[in-house]
């Protein structure tokens, strides 16, 4: 199981801290007002150009200099693009949406793995009474980390991601409008938010009433998390009120699946970097420590799942 939502919310809501959207903030429309009447395919492109600004900055800028912080904007912004596809995607050729979104989820995998190296390190650091045992797998973890950002930029440059941008930005918006839909933006919005928000309390409702929550449950209830809070954050500027139940919603079932998310984001990368770990036994033991988190982590979601006042 792979839980793959972006757990910033959560994260600044805890801490208080700025999550790593809080760059993109920037590239929100300042204007609710300007978008909330307009017609679908004429706010797609509202949406779509302020965040394809900041993809185009970020890889103009790796052309210059290679580091964590500017790959974590672009994995950002790669991430809200990918939701923008999936938000419309009902209005757009669904199979080649598919594709888009699956392209930029490769590219933000790459943007990321600096980050995920830094949190698999933090993680393994916490290994109590194995930490010395394992102590060869954080030190490898750790140089691949030194390598990470330059190999992550080389390749993204390779990538063209500028291109392959326009052209999925000029695609999308014939094919909205093509179809002449004449809803505006907030009533389409807020119908895929009340959808949903409502499929993700159904999976919550299902999987609070197992006698045994398996993998898969726990992957639709993340999957659905995702959704809702990809739609929310791309409409919030014409859902600014009327959504505080849908966002308590969200923040309540994503605090019960962070701690999980790490944990096997940490297992996965693992799994990608084991041939190039010499000491085996160090591996046996950093991926027993991590299965045993795992399964932890996934019966304490499973608890505070359960405790939801919507799952009751």
């Amino acid at each position: 199981m792979t839980l793959n939502f972006d757990p910033a919310p959560v994260r600044k809501n805890q801490s208080g801290a700025p999550g790593p959207h809080a760059a993109t903030a920037r590239a929100r429309p300042a204007d609710p007002f300007a978008l909330r009447d307009q017609p679908v395919a004429d706010a797609f492109v509202m949406l779509s150009a302020p965040l394809a600004r900041e993809a185009f900055r970020h890889t103009e800028l790796m052309a210059e200099r290679a580091d964590a912080e500017l790959l974590e904007g672009l994995r950002s912004t790669l991430r809200r693009l990918r939701a923008l596809w999936w938000a419309f995607e009902p209005l757009l050729d669904e199979k080649e949406a598919r594709v888009v979104r699956k392209r930029f989820k490769r590219l933000a995998d790459v943007a990321g793995e600096p980050h995920e190296l830094d949190a698999a390190c933090d993680l393994l650091a916490h290994a109590g009474d194995r930490r010395q045992r394992i102590e060869p797998v954080v030190r490898t973890l750790r140089q691949e980390r030194r390598e990470a950002s330059a190999t992550s930029c080389v390749t993204l440059r390779k990538a063209h991601v500028d291109v392959l941008l326009r052209r999925a930005l000029a695609d999308a918006r014939r094919r909205l409008e093509a179809r002449a839909e004449d809803r505006t933006l907030e009533a389409f919005a807020r119908q895929r938010v009340s959808l949903a928000d409502d499929l993700l309390g159904k999976r919550e409702y299902r999987a609070a009433r197992m006698k045994r929550v398996d993998a898969k449950a726990l992957h639709g209830i993340e999957e659905a998390a995702t959704r809702l809070q990809c739609l929310l954050e791309l409409f919030a500027p014409v859902l600014e009120r009327g959504q505080r139940r849908s966002m308590a919603h969200l923040l309540a079932a994503q605090a019960a699946l962070v701690p999980l998310h790490d944990v096997l984001a940490s297992e996965a990368l693992l799994r990608r970097v084991a041939p190039g770990l010499g000491d085996k036994t160090a591996l046996h033991e950093a991926a027993r420590w991590l299965s045993k988190a795992a399964r932890d982590e996934s019966r304490a979601a499973v608890k505070r799942l359960r405790s939801l006042p919507h799952c009751a």
